[in-house]
């Protein structure tokens, strides 16, 4: 069976663009993720009977197609405004994670599936597993971070220019360290803070405040040099450093549980202004994620607007491909 499409990675932009293809007419799209569920980097995890998010903790908005829909997920009870003046914070409700859960839940998802490459055959690609089985199709969209998308197409010929555009994308990493208190914690009422930080912490987040658990669970985020400075040692040397720097206001005895977690490729240090890459291949190739923004975006940042917005446009160029 040859697949219409298959897109690589089941974040926001992945699923958008899933939605705007079937939307489109295009009925026979597979998501395909290498993950449990889908999210990506909107994750959420339960420690004990708590819950707590450890990826992107909220959003904004600042286009009028992502408030359209923004406005439909309100009404639906999926997120909420958390905080915020100039821009409001978005939370989902139960957890991160499960914003993206509610948009895929009528798409064709293959999951715990991790292809490791793509190759040409006569008329369609040919993706391969892991688990070293092959799924054909007519078209691909790759959604995951830049450098795991070009690793997969390493054996394809792009043009050199498209090359190293996509060469230039580089990201820091960053360390969530997780932790399940005894106690209530001495943060903000809304449970964010950001100021007056150790070095190489970036903010704390009490979910419990948050809203999103009924015990206190705090997501302790470094910054991207203190975890590329730092990314050599173990996770429990991690651990003990960043304990270490918060002693103030995180005291061992009321501490239940610890986890961490590695986002190897967490925020985009450059990014490139069209909404998706076209490879310019015989049969459609394009790459999308939040690192591609439109050539209008004030913020010139990755976000989970751009990861929408990206998965809209790709998706609605692709289904214009195919019909045409």
């Amino acid at each position: 069976m040859i697949r219409d499409v298959v897109i690589i990675g089941g974040g926001l932009t992945g699923v958008m663009a899933a939605r705007t293809l079937n939307e489109n007419g295009v009925e026979d799209v597979l998501v395909i993720d290498k993950g449990k569920s889908l999210g990506g980097r909107m994750a959420t995890r339960r420690i004990g009977e708590g819950r707590v998010d450890h990826g992107a903790q909220f959003f904004t908005v600042r286009t009028k197609l992502f408030q359209s829909f923004v406005e439909e997920w309100e009404q639906n009870g999926y997120v909420s405004k958390w905080f915020g003046k100039t821009y409001s914070r978005y939370k989902s409700n139960d957890g991160m994670n499960n914003l993206v859960k509610k948009l895929g839940e009528n798409l064709q998802v293959m999951l715990n599936t991790k292809i490791i490459n793509i190759h040409k055959a006569e008329d369609h690609y040919l993706l391969l597993t892991e688990c070293n089985t092959r799924i054909s199709s007519k078209a691909v969209i790759l959604t995951a971070p830049v450098p795991q998308s070009t690793d997969l197409i390493k054996n394809l010929k792009i043009d050199h220019t498209l090359d190293g555009m996509l060469a230039r994308i580089t990201y820091n990493p960053c360390f969530v360290l997780l932790a399940s208190l005894t106690n209530s914690s001495h943060l903000p009422e809304t449970g964010f803070l950001n100021e007056n930080l150790p070095d190489g912490v970036d903010r704390i987040v009490d979910h419990k405040k948050k809203g999103i658990s009924n015990f206190t669970i705090l997501s302790i985020y470094t910054t991207g040099k203190w975890a590329k400075d730092h990314n050599h040692l173990e996770d429990h040397e991690i651990e003990t450093l960043l304990l270490d720097k918060l002693t103030s206001s995180l005291q061992k005895q009321n501490i239940v549980e610890l986890q961490l977690k590695r986002w190897r490729y967490s925020e985009a240090v450059s990014t490139i202004k069209q909404p998706y890459l076209d490879l310019e291949q015989i049969f459609p190739l394009f790459l999308a994620g939040d690192v591609f923004l439109h050539k209008d975006d004030r913020s010139g940042k990755t976000r989970i607007e751009s990861a929408f917005l990206s998965g809209v446009a790709v998706g609605e160029e692709m289904a214009r491909r195919l019909k045409g």
